[in-house]
């Protein structure tokens, strides 16, 4: 298992249009985790809280029941190791997340969901990587931090929470200090959730759709809205939003917002833009991700995603944008050429 590979999405944030930022591009205030205020009891309660709901397991919303402790493995493709892709610093993140040093980006193999378009498969679907026990991955968080990280990034981490309890207790008994960021789907269970009250700094969260017929076309589960909405109103609940302080740094705790926009699908920014302003704040932060192009199955003409997003897409959603109320947010530059 190596750690010198680079994330294979690059975000790219830049300032989002019309809505100016107070403070320079990537200054992150220097903070420590929440995490180094709980007690090692209530920490060690949590971790076993956690794994004893992998004997059936209902980590996730799916609820599949699968034995995980006896070593099975569900629709995540995880069972009760550590499994892990990569890791690495990461400079493409939102800039409260990448900062001027980077982000250390944990990438945990499988997934929650099925996405047809997903741009990370062979870890999210065909579940490459490699299990390591909880010691070694408590080692690799200790390295990020050495290297410079503003912030140990897990992604994709729903179906792997106990093993990112278990590795960060185990990194702060080593020195680990410095904020967590719960990079997810919002694919994510409430209770689930409750057990990383105190110890995730930073939710970055995706509304990847306002239907729910749509979800389960191009995701795999049928209640991907209702579920992801109560998850972000969770997320909101524990961190609020991201803020600035007197010397206009961002301070590394909040909730972010992505939204990916999807070829013939850019209608939803609307939707996706009143839920963060009515059930969140209009003072939370929006990314809206441009980057999108066909990837594993999306290239089948079934799934009606088999082409880049064009500019008039690009534009609808940034004058949705526009009328929103939101005041703070990115998105990403669409690259040489536009969309297609």
């Amino acid at each position: 298992m190596g750690h010198k590979q680079d994330h294979p999405v690059d975000s790219g944030a830049v300032a989002a249009g019309g809505q100016p930022i107070e403070t320079g591009p990537e200054v992150v205030a220097e903070a420590n985790g929440a995490y180094l205020q709980l007690s090692d009891a209530e920490f060690r309660d949590r971790i076993r809280a956690a794994y004893r709901r992998m004997a059936a397991c209902d980590l996730c919303p799916r609820r599949c029941g699968v034995p995980r402790l006896s070593g099975k493995t569900g629709i995540c493709g995880a069972a009760v190791k550590p499994k892990v892709f990569v890791w690495n610093l990461h400079h493409g993140e939102e800039p409260p997340v990448s900062g001027t040093r980077g982000s250390g980006t944990v990438f945990l193999s499988g997934c929650n969901l099925n996405c047809c378009y997903c741009q990370n498969y062979p870890l999210s679907q065909l579940h490459h990587g490699t299990e390591m026990s909880v010691a070694k991955l408590a080692d690799a968080l200790v390295e990020l931090q050495a290297r410079g990280a503003h912030n140990i990034n897990f992604v994709t981490p729903s179906h792997q929470v106990p093993q990112l309890l278990a590795s960060v207790f185990a990194a702060r008994q080593k020195g680990l200090h410095i904020p967590i960021v719960y990079n997810t789907s919002s694919y994510d269970e409430l209770s689930t959730l409750a057990l990383l009250e105190g110890i995730v700094d930073i939710y970055l969260g995706d509304l990847r759709y306002t239907n729910e017929d749509t979800a389960m076309k191009l995701s795999g589960v049928s209640d991907y809205v209702q579920v992801a909405e109560r998850a972000l109103v969770a997320m909101h609940h524990q961190v609020g939003d991201i803020g600035i302080d007197g010397q206009g740094r961002y301070v590394p705790r909040g909730l972010i917002v992505r939204y990916l926009v999807l070829p013939r699908h850019s209608g939803m920014a609307g939707d996706v833009f009143r839920f963060v302003a009515r059930r969140l704040s209009r003072q939370t932060y929006v990314s809206v991700m441009t980057q999108y192009f066909p990837a594993y199955r999306a290239l089948d003409r079934a799934s009606g995603i088999g082409r880049k997003l064009t500019d008039t897409e690009c534009d609808r959603v940034m004058k949705t944008w526009s009328h929103s109320g939101l005041v703070h947010g990115w998105v990403q530059d669409m690259g040489e050429g536009g969309g297609a």
